[in-house]
């Protein structure tokens, strides 16, 4: 993943990988079945997002990439991780993409990639299904488990109203049976997703009125200040990103293959501002993600 929001997302999915697993693969029409969380170190350079095998009554494989972020050329990556995960595992694969927000979705995300020779002629075809967090109604995440309810307050009938869909949220959880750690967890990865779509003073209100509601109001008070910390750090390395990318593009041209892997997979802040202090004296993109 290695991309902005990826440790909240990861720990989403490493809560409830079940909760991902089983139903990413009912979109894809993958047979149900149990399910086993399988290595996503795919070569030297590439790592997918989340990969399962569901060993229903036709075992197959679920390729899960998420996308916070605008990006063009996502779906040539989506065919590289297909392929190889195919030639690995040899079991069918279903790649889904989730764009968790409108602004990530790009123009040549549509579900369809093509690769075309000299002369114009197709030379493969390749099929993914692009799932649209946002199109979703909040009953339908909610009715995906724990590990992916959090995702409801990202769609547009929670942007429409976000503080129904917020009690909502919370009753889910109050209901769920979970124990306090899961319910903590599963709170503090929804603060730091609602960054994607909505203003930080309007979420925090609707957190602190939350923490009438709970028992242990020092516990939720360090949970909002650990949840705007993650925020934060989220934000600025977004951030960071973006500017390094801008100006390496300007020197360089855009990165590609290994650069652009390597870039998106750094989440230490203090280094990206090394990298971008070199910027000056670096040969290219290689060069400069050689800074430790």
């Amino acid at each position: 993943m290695a991309k902005p929001f990826d440790a909240t997302l990861n720990s989403l999915i490493d809560l409830r990988p079940g909760d991902w697993a089983g139903y990413f693969a009912h979109l894809t029409g993958i047979p149900s079945g149990p399910w086993d969380s399988l290595d996503t170190d795919l070569a030297t350079t590439l790592q997918a997002d989340r990969l399962f095998r569901i060993n229903g009554p036709k075992p197959a494989l679920l390729h899960l990439e998420l996308e916070a972020n605008h990006r063009l050329g996502v779906p040539r990556e989506l065919l590289r991780y297909n392929t190889l995960i195919d030639h690995l595992h040899d079991l069918p694969v279903e790649t889904v993409l989730a764009v968790l927000r409108p602004k990530a979705l790009a123009s040549d995300q549509n579900g369809l990639y093509t690769r075309t020779g000299v002369n114009g002629g197709v030379i493969a075809q390749f099929r993914y299904r692009v799932e649209r967090v946002w199109e979703r109604d909040v009953a339908y995440w909610l009715r995906g488990g724990i590990g992916l309810a959090p995702l409801a307050l990202l769609t547009d009938e929670a942007g429409a109203n976000l503080e129904s869909a917020f009690d909502r949220f919370n009753r889910y959880l109050l209901n769920s049976g979970a124990d306090a750690t899961t319910t903590t967890s599963v709170l503090g990865s929804s603060f730091v997703l609602c960054g994607l779509r909505y203003e930080h003073e309007q979420v925090a209100e609707m957190y602190r009125r939350l923490g009438m509601l709970l028992e242990d109001s020092t516990t939720y008070q360090a949970l909002i200040r650990e949840g705007r910390e993650r925020g934060l750090t989220e934000g600025r390395l977004e951030t960071a990103h973006s500017l390094l990318i801008r100006q390496g593009t300007k020197k360089f041209g855009p990165p590609t293959g290994a650069a652009a892997n390597g870039l998106s997979a750094i989440s230490d802040l203090s280094r990206l501002e090394r990298i971008a202090d070199r910027m000056l004296e670096a040969t290219g993109w290689d060069d400069l993600l050689q800074t430790a």
